[in-house]
């Protein structure tokens, strides 16, 4: 008996190693015949579905926000939140929306965060003015234009505010298509895992909490793009960008569409809009096809001219199609931001003010690929603050 148990200690290791090799070949294979039409078809599908239901409603002085799921495998939104609302007749309202960035600590932080609404309000009521101001954060991690579009239509619904902000989700928009879409085909590990599950019987793995959802993150933004990127520099695979230019572009256009009816929204019921354009870390790794993001992210790096250091990196980071948190043609989503100004529409564009700064738009001030940390949150309510002034956002 204790041959067979020490003979199963040391085979296991191997069988393990093995099924990793093999499993290895098996993706490299599938990755190599990927239908890209396929692909294609059922992100059209995806973005024409309805996915999921936002809610809100409010008791006893606080706002449930809730989001109901019609899609098998959703991206990782927040599914409820709950804070305090119980606005006083008098007070001037301020809703800002947005995904993750305007809501997301540092995993497993405690304390206070500061928070750029929080702090723009503090600014705001600090300053010699008669009135009082609430800043509502309705931040839900995750959620795209799709599901804010329907989260500004229940909240505005319930009071509507003095005026509306935006902190731009088009991160959001790519990040959740391409994760229940187009990244999984592209999986290494997971496609071992999932062979693991199917011979021990297992329908899903066990659910540990936070730290399963952060194990899961971790093997998506960067064991599995690293993989995919040892692979594409060994040639065993490679990538076309056509079909990736056709999945940005039908995306883009979904996002666009959303963005529109939350501008007639706004301005049907005479709201001011403020949209502000995303930042993001360019020195956070960008995967995509490797010769193309990694040749632009090399450069940048190395680049010591701020300028073109900038302009590498932000080529870069248009090409990425395989990172954990994608943002997709950032350049084009931000030109078409700055056109709602012919529409309307108040554009805080944060680029230009922190680039004549010679802002570094680096781990100096992000945590990760675009979440903020409290330094640029307070830059940010700053730039807001003296934006909403200039613009007579505040009488």
């Amino acid at each position: 008996m204790k041959k067979i148990f020490y003979s199963l200690i040391i085979l296991l290791p191997i069988f393990l190693l093995l099924g990793l090799i093999f499993s290895f070949t098996l993706s490299v294979y599938r990755i190599r015949h990927v239908d890209y039409e396929k692909i294609y078809l059922y992100l059209k599908d995806y973005l024409e579905k309805n996915k999921g239901d936002v809610s809100a409603s409010v008791k006893e002085g606080a706002l449930y926000i809730g989001y109901d799921y019609h899609i098998e495998h959703g991206s990782y939104k927040s599914l409820n939140r709950e804070l305090f609302f119980n606005p006083l007749p008098d007070d001037y309202l301020v809703y800002v929306y947005g995904s993750s960035p305007i809501i997301s600590k540092p995993p497993f932080f405690r304390g206070n965060f500061p928070f750029f609404p929080s702090v723009l309000e503090a600014k705001l009521n600090s300053a010699a003015n008669k009135r009082n101001f609430k800043v509502f954060n309705f931040g839900m991690g995750s959620f795209d234009s799709f599901d804010i579009k329907d989260l500004i239509d229940k909240t505005v619904s319930i009071k509507k505010p003095d005026f509306i902000i935006l902190y731009d989700c088009s991160a959001s928009d790519f990040e959740c298509a391409y994760f229940n879409c187009v990244k999984k085909n592209f999986y290494f590990i997971n496609s071992f895992i999932k062979r693991l599950g199917a011979l021990f019987v297992l329908k899903r793995a066990p659910r540990i909490g936070e730290l399963n959802r952060l194990a899961d993150w971790f093997l998506r933004a960067y064991i599995e793009p690293n993989l995919l990127n040892m692979a594409q520099r060994a040639q065993l695979i490679r990538i076309p960008p056509e079909p990736f230019k056709k999945y940005n572009a039908l995306v883009f256009s979904f996002y666009k569409k959303n963005i529109y009816d939350i501008i007639r929204f706004a301005q049907d019921r005479k709201i001011p809009l403020v949209i502000i354009t995303l930042l993001a870390n360019l020195e956070s790794r960008p995967y995509g096809i490797y010769n193309i993001t990694e040749a632009c992210y090399r450069q940048g790096m190395r680049e010591k001219d701020y300028l073109r250091r900038l302009d590498y990196l932000t080529q870069a980071k248009d090409s990425e199609i395989f990172t954990g948190d994608i943002g997709g043609p950032r350049t084009k989503v931000h030109d078409f931001l700055k056109s709602l100004r012919e529409e309307g529409v108040y554009v805080l564009d944060l680029q230009k003010p922190l680039q004549e700064k010679q802002f570094d738009f680096s781990y100096k001030y992000f945590y990760d690929v675009g979440h903020m940390k409290p330094d640029l949150h307070k830059m940010i309510a700053q730039q807001l603050y003296e934006f909403l002034k200039g613009n007579n956002l505040l009488k």
